[in-house]
């Protein structure tokens, strides 16, 4: 049992809040998690400049680490945070191979784990409390147009912050779930058979993963999240987050809650209803609604429009047309 939380801005003027809005939505759900917390969080500021943020439990030598950077690319700022650093790149007369970065990283430097990478996206994410989290990286201060968080309780892999939420498989896209994939191997050995390198032994890693092959392969988020549905077995609820979007998708049996409040202002979503009563502008009027079994919901950033899917089982690139082909 975890709680995942949500929210994006209808009114850009919000955005100063992003910070203490998501601390005040994912307190109250430290009750289904307390092992871990984490957040996922889009500033609103498009550049050609990408944000790198790294994190190691082990010692680092981290001049060591700049000076490999800035032989790769242009290192704008490198700064201490947390555990880890914040790195700022330009990207404007070079583009970022992310695999091959990873690879490099990896080769070069096996105790640091790369938290996020994107022109938006910063994920921060340790064992602990939700407090605890946010003053160690300052986020109640954080602006920005929307964000996803996660409060963890451990139930098939180890409790550490490699293992913890939000999780990301591209650029400014990461993913929190709650729940259970019940054909998580499967659908490992699929992926891994495309060439995806795991991590972790998290089955929502394999979520995020997967919707990133998708989207590889041509694919919507739309479509690819109707994919998703039909692919994977389970009980889950989940929210996907891009630069512009955030998706909700619930599994064909509603088994795990969630719960959407819809303001003029804001629309926030949240595993159970009482964490929008934490909010700081609480609205009693808000719009409170339930996604139906096997729904899919979007937001976009522009303007905030919604956009709901039933289920429909028209995918093409699935995990089981590929494991009848390949059986």
């Amino acid at each position: 049992m975890c709680g995942i939380a949500g929210i994006i801005y209808r009114q850009p003027e919000l955005y100063k809040n992003l910070g203490i809005d998501l601390l005040q939505l994912i307190q109250p759900l430290e009750t289904r998690g307390p092992d871990s917390c984490g957040v996922g969080i889009y500033s609103n500021s498009v550049s050609h400049n990408v944000k790198i943020l790294l994190f190691a439990t082990e010692q680092v030598a981290w001049e060591e680490v700049k000076k490999w950077l800035q032989n790769q690319v242009q290192v704008i700022k490198f700064d201490v945070i947390g555990s880890g650093r914040r790195i700022i790149i330009d990207t404007t007369n070079q583009a970022l191979d992310l695999a091959e970065f990873k690879h490099h990283l990896a080769t070069h430097f096996p105790q640091i784990h790369l938290m996020s990478i994107g022109h938006l996206l910063e994920i921060y994410k340790e064992v602990g409390t939700a407090e605890n989290l946010f003053q160690k990286y300052q986020l109640k201060d954080f602006s920005g147009s929307h964000g996803i968080g996660h409060t963890r309780m451990a139930t098939e892999s180890v409790v550490d912050t490699y293992h913890s939420h939000p999780f990301t498989s591209a650029p400014d896209l990461c993913l929190v779930h709650n729940g259970q994939i019940s054909n998580y191997y499967k659908l490992r050995f699929f992926l891994e058979k495309k060439s995806i390198e795991f991590e972790t032994n998290n089955d929502s890693e394999a979520i995020a993963h997967y919707i990133r092959y998708q989207l590889l392969q041509g694919f919507s988020l739309e479509q690819a999240l109707q994919n998703l549905l039909n692919d994977i077995d389970g009980t889950y609820t989940f929210l996907v987050a891009t630069s512009d979007k955030i998706a909700l998708v619930r599994d064909k049996f509603a088994a795990k809650p969630a719960v959407i409040y819809e303001t003029p202002e804001m629309i926030a979503i949240a595993s159970e209803y009482r964490c929008f009563l934490s909010l700081p502008h609480y609205n009693p009027n808000a719009k409170i609604s339930e996604p139906d079994a096997g729904e899919i919901k979007i937001w976009s950033t522009n303007n905030t429009q919604q956009r709901t899917f039933s289920n429909q089982r028209d995918s093409v690139l699935t995990l089981g047309s590929w494991l009848i082909a390949n059986s």
